[in-house]
């Protein structure tokens, strides 16, 4: 299976933490050799999560991406719905590009912190991106261990493709988590409370007010996939509007690459591959 076999994303980026006095933040780059394979990674990560719930469609994908013969048009019909709808489309009908920029900054996202290179620790659990960027709600939710205490981060992803500073893309994100945080964690908490684990249920049933008082335990991360090299200060607006009290409870990631927007295009012609 292509998933089990292929390297995470982390080893086609390279990192940098900084630690600021009111947050922390991570550095990464996809450097020009390595835009296919980190291309591809992402189209496994997208594929992998709309499939998971029948996998015989990621394996026919996956199968057809290695050179394997046609789908039935009926199945196709099938696939296409998982992995060329909504912000991805089809050869034939494709999705927007702002949408489709969105959705693979949300991959980014996940897939770098489900490998850890935020230097946060192991997250026990990772709510990943929604169906499509249109889709209401957050647009990813970890959960850690530390110290033997579960905590969170509620994070915002953004793709920036214009001419404002990243900053200003940083400041947008940020109001939009301190507008929406408890409706967004809510929808969190629901899904939550149906994990068979025990301590984890009565944590989701918990985050909304974790958030309200700002405890030690709630924190967020605003994550923004770019082509800009100008980077510096862009997680400066955080204190600004989330009332934590501790520099690891605001966090965030910043992903520059070169041509995003034609990477982004790249991701969904590996996806196009399989279909």
């Amino acid at each position: 299976m292509l998933l089990k076999i292929f390297p995470p994303l982390s080893n086609f980026v390279t990192i940098l933490i900084h630690s600021e006095p009111t947050h922390t933040w991570a550095e990464a780059h996809v450097t020009p050799d390595k835009r296919d394979q980190a291309a591809f990674c992402i189209a496994v990560d997208i594929a992998w999560h709309r499939c998971g719930g029948a996998p015989q469609y990621f394996n026919a994908w996956g199968a057809r991406y290695q050179g394997g013969p046609p789908h039935d048009p009926e199945f196709l019909k099938c696939l296409e719905a998982f992995v060329g709808s909504e912000s991805i489309g089809t050869p034939q009908t494709p999705g927007y590009d702002r949408h489709l920029e969105g959705l693979v900054a949300e991959h980014i996202w996940h897939l770098l912190t489900k490998e850890n290179t935020l230097a946060f620790g192991p997250p026990v659990r990772v709510d990943g991106p929604g169906w499509s960027v249109t889709d209401p709600g957050g647009d990813g939710l970890a959960i850690y261990r530390r110290e033997d205490v579960l905590v969170f981060r509620l994070w915002e992803s953004k793709a920036h493709t214009g001419g404002q500073p990243v900053h200003e893309v940083v400041n947008g994100a940020c109001q939009q988590v301190a507008l929406n945080a408890l409706r967004y964690l809510a929808r969190y908490s629901k899904v939550g409370q149906s994990l068979a684990d025990p301590e984890l249920q009565e944590f989701y049933g918990r985050l909304p007010e974790m958030w309200r008082i700002a405890a030690r335990e709630a924190g967020g991360g605003i994550s923004v996939s770019t082509t800009s090299a100008a980077i510096q200060d862009s997680f400066e607006p955080l204190p600004a509007h989330w009332r934590f009290t501790h520099d690891d409870q605001r966090q965030g990631l910043v992903v520059t690459i070169d041509g995003y927007a034609d990477f982004a295009k790249l991701v969904r012609e590996h996806l196009w591959k399989g279909l």
